[in-house]
């Protein structure tokens, strides 16, 4: 190896270390860079002829090439957005990018390549779709309105404007008390009526009613139940009988538990064929806007998991609900720990529009960066995977968080101190070099 053969590898050395440095700068700047992953330093060496039989080294120098840690995790970061996520483990988040606005609609249009990033600030739009701090637009997969089944075929931009949820008429109402058993009126006789066991019930308008069941035991082991609807066509229903204990089909019933109802005017019991068959009545409303069938749900046919008859003073009422709903204003947008993005309506009505994949790849260290923090396929990388969050290696979600930057500034400035050690290694061997290579000059003279 000659002296110049040793300013050429000790130049090397100077190239490699700036690199080094460059990258730890690089580093050092983003280390409060929601999403970062460093870039490491991997030197190679570089040589031009080395062979221990022939007893020959010609060092070459070496070569620093970059090492990106896409796969290395971040802090995670609780935040206040609930449209933030971050990902805990392997894989990223699918985005895409704006390239310009639809003409007719105004709406965006997005470049045909797809992005991928762990930078999961994501916040709504004027025009209601998700976008980080970077530009990026989330992607998901829709979920049928009707159904709730998620298409997984293919992904789109995330946009919810659905700011209004539609009421829904009451269709079912469950009802589940203790009429007493010795209940007697003022005198002491049968019958004897309850008082009121109301509720509020809605139309197919979002209208709010009133619906009133009244119970008068008529004799041993036997009530009349009347319902009434105020401001419905037909406003009173009944009165229908309902029997407690006795068989059903040759089976003895638990005593205190429904055994029979019997059909009266608008309502209609359901037959009693075995024990555990569902014990209601239906009847018809109608407030204006057409006819709404309701299903009363006394519970079931010999089962004390519903309306029972025991002992007692007055009527245990232990449930009264429908599942009727007013009309909702948006409230609320969030994403979950399974990558829904959902919508919360003051009406109490949870909707979900789109479920939030994860992206694996074979090797996310070969995957090429772009401006934003996201990242490209390339054919090393390997294809995106879609998944669902936690399934098949894919990470988990976290909600309302961020993950922050994956550098370690303590181990950035170890890492500096080394390269800057190095570096001034390498320049003292090239003025050494060039002192020896002086002197050779001088040897003729």
């Amino acid at each position: 190896m000659t002296i110049s053969g040793a300013l050429q590898t000790s130049i090397t050395g100077l190239n490699g270390q700036s690199t080094a440095i460059s990258y730890i700068s690089d580093n050092v700047a983003n280390a409060g860079t929601i999403g970062y992953k460093k870039v490491e330093s991997r030197f190679q060496t570089l040589v031009t002829q080395s062979s221990a039989q022939a007893n020959t080294h010609s060092p070459g120098g070496a070569l620093n090439q970059p090492f990106f840690a896409n796969n290395a995790q971040g802090a995670i970061q609780q935040v206040s957005s609930t449209t933030s996520i971050a990902l805990v483990g392997g894989g990223f988040m699918p985005v895409s990018k704006k390239n310009g606005n639809d003409t007719a609609t105004g709406l965006p249009t997005f470049e045909t390549t797809s992005y991928y990033t762990r930078v999961g600030d994501f916040n709504q739009n004027n025009d209601g779709y998700l976008v980080n701090s970077s530009g990026y637009f989330l992607r998901g997969w829709p979920i049928d309105a009707v159904t709730g089944v998620v298409d997984s075929s293919a992904t789109q931009e995330v946009r919810v404007s659905n700011l209004l949820d539609a009421p829904v008429a009451t269709t079912t109402v469950d009802y589940a008390a203790n009429l007493p058993s010795n209940a007697l009126d003022a005198n002491g006789n049968t019958p004897a009526t309850l008082p009121l066991s109301s509720i509020q019930i809605f139309d197919s308008l979002g209208n709010a009613r009133t619906l009133n069941l009244e119970w008068t035991r008529t004799g041993t082991n036997t009530w009349a139940l009347e319902v009434t609807a105020p401001g419905a066509t037909s406003s009173s229903f009944g009165p229908a009988t309902v029997s407690f204990g006795g068989s059903i089909s040759g089976t003895t019933v638990n005593p205190g538990t429904i055994s029979a109802l019997t059909s009266a005017v608008g309502l209609t019991g359901s037959a009693a064929a075995a024990v555990d068959d569902d014990a209601s009545f239906t009847f018809s409303l109608d407030y204006g806007s057409g006819a709404q069938n309701i299903k009363l749900d006394l519970g079931s046919y010999g089962n004390s998991i519903g309306t029972t008859q025991y002992a007692g003073d007055t009527l245990t009422l232990n449930n009264f609900s429908q599942n009727g709903v007013p009309q909702g204003n948006f409230k609320n947008l969030s994403i979950d720990q399974d990558g829904f993005v959902s919508v919360t309506f003051d009406n109490g009505n949870v909707k979900q529009f789109y479920q939030i994949p994860v992206a694996r790849f074979r090797d996310p260290t070969e995957l090429d960066r772009v401006a934003g923090n996201a990242f490209v396929e390339t054919p090393s990388s390997g294809s995106a995977v879609l998944s669902q969050s936690g399934s098949s290696g894919a990470g988990d979600y976290v909600s309302a968080a961020i993950e922050g930057s994956n550098v370690d500034i303590a181990e950035e400035f170890s890492k500096l101190i080394v390269a800057q050690r190095t570096y001034s290694a390498n320049a003292r061997l090239i003025t050494a070099a060039d002192e020896l290579l002086q002197e050779t000059i001088n040897i003729r003279r």
